[in-house]
């Protein structure tokens, strides 16, 4: 869930890494369209680079991806407790050499959305990760009441796997080897050093997260003190 929103300055678009996945919404005069697309840049006090769909992606909003159109875009900064930025830009120029790219005008506001209104707490919990079309174990790295962290091998995972947004399974074994299964959503997908570190939205309620943390020996003080603030 989203804690909070707050107005930010513009600079904090900076903090994107480039290459780092975007969510651009193109406005269009019958509706939008929603379709990642990566980071490329930040020019201070000039403009913001992104990268250009291809035309098989962008579909019907092709027509509309040129100067003058607003897009809305929304990113995930990494760093820290984690949030999420948005800002609504107009196109400034679209370039077609050496590659295609989108150039925008720097917006007047950024909001910025807390991603974790909770705490997570740091864990080595092995486990099997599973889709509709995937499975491999891995571990989870921290957890909370409400999502977690699930670090696998790079290697272990099939590169044309878009495995974001799609929902997921997490089976853990309890102390009497007691099987226990998270349901989820995969919102975030990062690689680094070999690993592909996956954060979940978990969809199970708050007394079977309780229980399983129970198992795991955690402390439930610590999130309760983290409600309470």
């Amino acid at each position: 869930m989203l804690k909070s929103q707050t107005s930010v300055d513009v600079s904090i678009i900076s903090q994107l890494p480039t290459g780092s996945t975007v969510d651009i919404e193109v406005i269009m005069p019958a509706g939008s369209k929603r379709l990642k697309t990566e980071f490329v840049g930040y020019m201070s006090g000039q403009y913001i680079i992104l990268n250009c769909p291809s035309a098989q992606r962008l579909g019907a909003a092709l027509d509309y991806v040129k100067e003058g159109t607003y897009v809305v875009v929304r990113a995930v900064l990494e760093q820290g407790d984690g949030q999420i930025i948005a800002f609504k830009s107009m196109i400034k120029a679209v370039t077609t050499h050496p590659t295609k790219l989108i150039f925008l005008f720097l917006p007047r506001v950024v909001q910025s959305y807390q991603l974790r209104e909770q705490v997570r707490i740091p864990t080595l919990i092995p486990a099997v990760f599973n889709t509709s079309d995937h499975s491999e174990v891995g571990v989870i790295k921290d957890i909370s009441l409400s999502g977690l962290q699930f670090d696998l091998h790079s290697d272990d995972v099939c590169p044309n796997t878009d495995l974001k947004e799609q929902d997921c399974e997490i089976l853990l074994e309890g102390k009497q080897n007691q099987q226990f299964k998270l349901n989820g959503e995969i919102c975030r997908v990062k690689q680094k050093e070999g690993l592909v570190m996956l954060g979940i939205k978990l969809k199970n309620d708050q007394t079977f997260m309780e229980a399983i943390m129970k198992e795991y020996l955690i402390d439930l003080s610590v999130l309760q003190a983290d409600q309470k603030e």
